[in-house]
C-alpha cells in the first residue's frame, strides 16, 4: 500500500496544498508554524474517519485534535472551527492510495466479508456491532436481496481492475450542514478490510507524533484482550500512548509477536550501533522488588543500567525505530513528525539511511516525515529513495531538488548557505562586514526575524553569484527573497534589483555610519566611564576633527591613481580565454607603456605636482566633508581611531551592538532611515 498523492483544503493553517509521494522516504520541510505537522493530522485524520480499524478511532482523532471532547454526554458536538482555516468553506481532504497484487487477491478472496462490510455500511449499523447484528435483516427477502446484490456489484468491480490499483479516498467536512462524508464507500471498505487482517500488534498506519512524554519509574505490563485493545489504539487513534508503552511494547513483542530475545536483541544492536554506538541491550528481566528491567550497558565502561536511565531523545529512537520495525505491516504507512527532537546533529545524520536499510528493506514501508533537522534534510537530499517537499506557505507545497534547482542552491550553497537555512527561513539576507548580522539583529531584530543573515567577507564575486540567482528567478525556480546588503565603499554598484534577488546600497560609506551620530556616540561612551570626554560640544568638535582626518587620505589615494603610472600587475580580462601568444602581446604593450611613462620620471617634480593636486582635490571636497561628513567618511575607521584617542574598557564589537540597541530605543533619525531602507528591500 501507498500514498501517492494527497490534496488538502481549509484544515488548519493550510487552504490548498498537493503533494505527491512516489518514493518510499517523503520529506515535508519548511518554516515553523507553517503546517507540516497538519499534512500528517490531514492523513489520520481521513484513515481515522472513512477507514477506521475500530468504532472508537474517528473520535479519538478528533478529540486528539480539539474538535471533540472527550466527554461521553458531549461527544455528538464537533468543533469546526478548531479544524477549519475558514468556517465558511469545508473540509476536504483526498489520498490516492495505491495497493498491489497480494492486497488486491486478498481482498478478491473475501468478497463476501467485503460485502458485509459495505451493506452494514450502507444501513447505518455501528461499527461496535459485530455481524451479528445483520442476522435479522440478512434473514428477510430485502436483506437477503440487497446482499446479493451488493456483492454482484463487488464482484464485477473487483474484475475489472488489476494491480497496482488506485483507490480515491476523499474525506469532506462542511461546517455549516455538519456532515462529515466520504466520496466512495467501497475504497474505504477495501482499505478497512486490508487493516483489520493484521493482528492487534501491527498496523498499515501508524502516526510518530512530536509530542513525546516517557513515563518516570515502574509502569504496569499487562497482557490479554485489554492489552491487545490498547496496543491497537496505539497505532493512530491514540498515537501519544505510544512513548507510555516503552516496556509494554518490549514484553509483547516477547509474547505476542513471536520474536524471541534474541531477535529483540537484533533489533536493539541495529539502532544501537548505527545511531547510539557504545551502548548495547543486556537482557531483559524481573527485579528482586517484582519490577521488570530492560538493562542497557555502557559498552566503554561495561556500566549496567536501566533503560529510563537514558535520556528522551535516546529512548524516543529506540521506541520509534523497534515500532517501525516490528508493527507496521508489510506495505504499511508510518507519519513520523519530527524524529529529531532530542537529538545532537550527528546522530539525525543518519536517520534518512537507517530507515532505509534497515525499515524500508524490511517491510517494504512507506515514509512521511515532517522535519526541522538540516542534517535530515541534507540527507534526503542527496538519495535516490527520497523526495524533498517545502511546504512555503498556507497554499504553497513544492516538491523541491529537481534538476533545475540544483544550480539555485549550488550558489547558496557557495554565499554560504545551506538548503536547509533556506528552506526554513523566510529568505536570505546576505551582509558584507562580519558584524553587520549582529548590529541588524541588536537594532532590527522586528524587521529581519525569521531570514537566514550570512556575512560574505567582502564583495568579491558576488556579482557573479546574484546574477546566477536572478537568472534562476526567471525560470521560476526562486521562491524567497534574496537581499543582499552592501556598504558604500565609496563604489557605487550598478546591479539592478529583481524582485526576488534585492539590492541594498548603503547612500553612508558603512553600516557603522548609521550608529556614529555624535549624541549617541556621547551618551554611550559616557555610561561606560569614558575619561576625558570633556562636555557635550567639545566631544563633538573632536569626532570631526577625527573624521576629517581621513580626508587627507582619501585624497590622497585618489590623486595618487591618478598621477601613478599603470600597474604592472594583470588584469584578469589580459588573460582570460586566450592563448600564451595572444597574452604576451598584451602584456608585452603594457610594459612597454609604463617603460615610457617612467623614461621621463622626476621625483621633485612628481612630488610638488602630487601637493599641489591634493590641495586642489582637497579644497574641492572640504565643504561637502564638513557639512556631511557622517556620510563619507568610514565608520569603522571612525571607531577604530576612537579607540586611539581614549581608553574604552569594552570591545569594538560590544560597543557597536550597544550603540545599534541605543538607536533604536532612542527611534533617531538614522535608526528610521535605515529602518526604511531594510522594509524596501524585503518588500
Amino acid at each position: 500500500m501507498r500514498i501517492l498523492k494527497l490534496k488538502i483544503e481549509n484544515l488548519r493553517g493550510l487552504s490548498d496544498v498537493d503533494f505527491e509521494f512516489n518514493q518510499p522516504i517523503n520529506v515535508i520541510v519548511g518554516p515553523n508554524a507553517i503546517g507540516k505537522t497538519t499534512i500528517l493530522e490531514a492523513i489520520r485524520l481521513a484513515k481515522a474517519l472513512l477507514m477506521p480499524r475500530y468504532f472508537q478511532e474517528g473520535q479519538q482523532v478528533l478529540v486528539s485534535l480539539g474538535a471533540m471532547s472527550p466527554h461521553p454526554q458531549l461527544n455528538n458536538y464537533v468543533d469546526f472551527s478548531s479544524l477549519a482555516r475558514d468556517e465558511n468553506l469545508a473540509i476536504k481532504v483526498r489520498m490516492d492510495i495505491t495497493i498491489n497484487e497480494e492486497e488486491l487477491n486478498y481482498l478478491s478472496s473475501t468478497k463476501q466479508q467485503l460485502s458485509l462490510e459495505v451493506l452494514k455500511g450502507q444501513l447505518g449499523r455501528n461499527e461496535d456491532q459485530n455481524q451479528l447484528a445483520l442476522t435479522q435483516f440478512l434473514s428477510s427477502e430485502e436483506g437477503k436481496k440487497k446482499l446479493e446484490k451488493t456483492s454482484s456489484d463487488i464482484e464485477s468491480y473487483l474484475s475489472s481492475i488489476q494491480s497496482p490499483c488506485t483507490l480515491p479516498i476523499e474525506l469532506t467536512l462542511n461546517p455549516k450542514t455538519g456532515n462529515l462524508q466520504g466520496a466512495n464507500q467501497l475504497n474505504q471498505t477495501m482499505i478497512i478490510l486490508l487493516e483489520r487482517r493484521n493482528p492487534p500488534h501491527k498496523a498499515l498506519f501508524s502516526y510518530f507524533p512530536a509530542d513525546r512524554a516517557f513515563p518516570t519509574g515502574e509502569t504496569n505490563v499487562q497482557i490479554g484482550s485489554a492489552e491487545a485493545n490498547n496496543q491497537i489504539q496505539s497505532h493512530l487513534g491514540q498515537a501519544s500512548t505510544k512513548y507510555q508503552r516503552l516496556k509494554q511494547t518490549i514484553v509483547n513483542n516477547l509474547l505476542m509477536s513471536g520474536v524471541n530475545q534474541n531477535e529483540l536483541q537484533k533489533d536493539f544492536t541495529a539502532v544501537l550501533e548505527k545511531l547510539l554506538p557504545g551502548k548495547e541491550l543486556a537482557g531483559i528481566s524481573v527485579t528482586q522488588m517484582g519490577t521488570l528491567k530492560v538493562a542497557i550497558r555502557e559498552i566503554s565502561s561495561g556500566k549496567v543500567f536501566d533503560i529510563d536511565g537514558m535520556s528522551s531523545g535516546e529512548k524516543g529512537l529506540i521506541l520509534t525505530f523497534m515500532l517501525l520495525r516490528r508493527t507496521l505491516a508489510l506495505g504499511g504507512v508510518a507519519l513520523l513528525d519530527e524524529p529529531e527532537l532530542h537529538l545532537n546533529p550527528a546522530v539525525c545524520k543518519n536517520i534518512v539511511s537507517f530507515i532505509s536499510d534497515e525499515i524500508i528493506q524490511q517491510n517494504d514501508i512507506q515514509i512521511i516525515l515532517c522535519t526541522h533537522s538540516g542534517e535530515i534534510l541534507g540527507a534526503a537530499f542527496d538519495r535516490g529513495d527520497c523526495t524533498v517537499h517545502h511546504l512555503r506557505s498556507h497554499n504553497d507545497a513544492t516538491k523541491i531538488y529537481e534538476k533545475d534547482s540544483n544550480e539555485v542552491f549550488s550558489a547558496l550553497n557557495r554565499l554560504g548557505t545551506s538548503a536547509a537555512d533556506s528552506l526554513f527561513s523566510q529568505g536570505n539576507i546576505f551582509v558584507e562586514g562580519d558584524h553587520d548580522s549582529l548590529l541588524l539583529e541588536d537594532g532590527f531584530y522586528d524587521l529581519v526575524a525569521g531570514y537566514k543573515i550570512t556575512s560574505l567577507g567582502g564583495r568579491s564575486g558576488i556579482e557573479k553569484e546574484i546574477s546566477t540567482l536572478q537568472s534562476a528567478e526567471k525560470k521560476g525556480d526562486l521562491d524567497k527573497i534574496n537581499c543582499f546588503i552592501f556598504d558604500l565603499d565609496r563604489m557605487p554598484t550598478n546591479i539592478i534589483s529583481s524582485p526576488l534577488v534585492k539590492i541594498l546600497q548603503w547612500d553612508r560609506y558603512c553600516l557603522e555610519n548609521y550608529l556614529i551620530g555624535r549624541k549617541e556616540l556621547f551618551d554611550e561612551l559616557s555610561e561606560l566611564g569614558v575619561n576625558d570626554l570633556g562636555s557635550r560640544g567639545t566631544f563633538e568638535k573632536k569626532i570631526k576633527e577625527i573624521a576629517l582626518q581621513q580626508l587627507n587620505e582619501v585624497v590622497a589615494k585618489e590623486i595618487y591613481v591618478q598621477e601613478s603610472p599603470e600597474s604592472v600587475g594583470h588584469r584578469s580580462k589580459d588573460i582570460e580565454g586566450k592563448t600564451f601568444e595572444e597574452m604576451a602581446k598584451i602584456l608585452s604593450n603594457r610594459l612597454e607603456t609604463l617603460k615610457s611613462e617612467v623614461q621621463n620620471y622626476d621625483n621633485s617634480t612628481w612630488e610638488s605636482q602630487f601637493v599641489e593636486k591634493c590641495n586642489s582635490r582637497h579644497s574641492e571636497l572640504l565643504p561637502s566633508w564638513n557639512d556631511s561628513w557622517v556620510k563619507h567618511v568610514s565608520g569603522k575607521r571612525l571607531i577604530d581611531d576612537l579607540y586611539k584617542e581614549y581608553t574604552i574598557n569594552t570591545s569594538k564589537l560590544t560597543l557597536k551592538r550597544k550603540l545599534a540597541k541605543r538607536i533604536k530605543i532612542d527611534t533617531t533619525e538614522d535608526w528610521t532611515l535605515v529602518k526604511s531602507k531594510i522594509i524596501d528591500a524585503l518588500r
